[in-house]
């Protein structure tokens, strides 16, 4: 038997007569109930209005609002949402950057596309781990100023955001979203070439980064003292730890015993978020597994002893639903040629999401 056509198999479409009140009705309804979830979702956002839904709504509704002479994403990010960074917000919901005069905009008060999920996949955020930051290479393990300068004005050219971890820790959570091109860089190391070569580079870009240091070693000659990781961290900077002397965290060989070793593990890692808490003020700092090496317990004793998140050295994707004690970092080291960094560089992760 032959398919009917599907305007004709719809119940809308049916002639009157016994029972079709009651289906038009239930099609009503099933529209209504789908609009509502979009709406709900900000996903379809309605025709008009002027503000937000009253107290105790399920979420907020955009604001529709009118662009005056001149007004750019970024502009009406400052003026509603009190944050300029946050014109990315309005761009990709509005699909454009500028608009006229006069023209109406949808303002999002809140995350409209959580976890950076899709239809086609979801979002995946690449974090980019730099050996310890010197003026010269050593050893083929780190950075030259040239190839970080040439590594982040491309980053720049293809629209990258740098983000904190406060914002992947936030977008693992699903509570927060990012720009599509998210990265988030990092540095093991508290080397004072740092702050002559590194921060020059990326506050020229707009760039931030985090600094993971081994608080033991902060103040000794050549490194960073705390007076200056302050002012870092007030510039925009984020400042973590990799334990209190950069010393592998896993079990050694030569461990006299399972006891000490607990000890040994829980003394660095509680030593150095004092550290951090007492010079910083941060109660949950964030930890670089030393040497990026971890297992199981370090990953527990870490969550136990409060840390926010922790961060390894090995590669791979940091999509929302990912480990918050072992984020995976991609080491960028003097190997890497700029063609090798760019393919690192995944912020999309194909998949069937229908």
């Amino acid at each position: 038997m032959s398919k009917q056509p599907f305007e004709n198999r719809s119940p809308c479409a049916r002639r009157s007569g016994a029972g079709t009140t009651p289906v038009i009705a239930a099609v009503i309804l099933r529209w209504v109930a789908c609009v509502g979830l979009l709406l709900s979702a900000g996903l379809f956002p309605p025709a008009t209005h002027g503000q937000q839904d009253p107290a105790g709504s399920a979420a907020p509704v955009p604001m529709l609002v009118r662009a005056g002479p001149g007004d750019t994403a970024a502009t009406l990010a400052l003026r509603y949402l009190k944050d300029a960074s946050k014109g990315w917000l309005i761009s990709e919901y509005n699909d454009r950057a500028e608009f006229s005069a006069g023209e109406a905009v949808l303002i999002p008060v809140a995350p409209f596309k959580p976890g950076g999920l899709t239809p086609h996949g979801f979002q995946t955020v690449p974090v980019l781990a730099y050996p310890n930051f010197v003026a010269v290479a050593d050893g083929g393990r780190q950075r030259l100023p040239t190839a970080l300068h040439d590594q982040m004005r491309w980053l720049k050219t293809q629209g990258f955001t740098a983000i904190t971890p406060a914002q992947l820790i936030a977008f693992m959570a699903f509570s927060g979203q990012l720009p599509a091109r998210s990265v988030l860089i990092t540095v093991d190391g508290e080397s004072r070439a740092f702050l002559d070569w590194g921060v020059p580079v990326l506050e020229n870009l707009g760039f931030t980064a985090t600094v993971f240091v081994a608080t033991g070693r902060v103040g000794a000659e050549g490194a960073m003292t705390w007076d200056e990781l302050r002012a870092l961290r007030q510039a925009g900077f984020t400042i973590g730890c990799r334990g209190r002397q950069g010393a592998s965290l896993v079990r050694r060989e030569n461990e006299p015993s399972a006891k000490a070793y607990f000890e040994r593990v829980e003394s660095d890692l509680l030593l150095a978020r004092r550290d951090i808490e007492t010079h910083l003020g941060e109660s949950r700092p964030l930890l670089a597994y030393p040497r990026g090496r971890a297992d199981h317990l370090v990953a527990a004793m870490a969550a136990k002893l409060g840390y926010a998140a922790a961060f390894s050295r090995s590669p791979g994707y940091n999509p929302f639903f990912a480990d918050r004690f072992g984020i995976a970092r991609t080491v960028v080291d003097d190997h890497m040629s700029l063609e090798q960094f760019k393919k690192v560089l995944t912020t999309m992760v194909k998949a069937d999401l229908n």
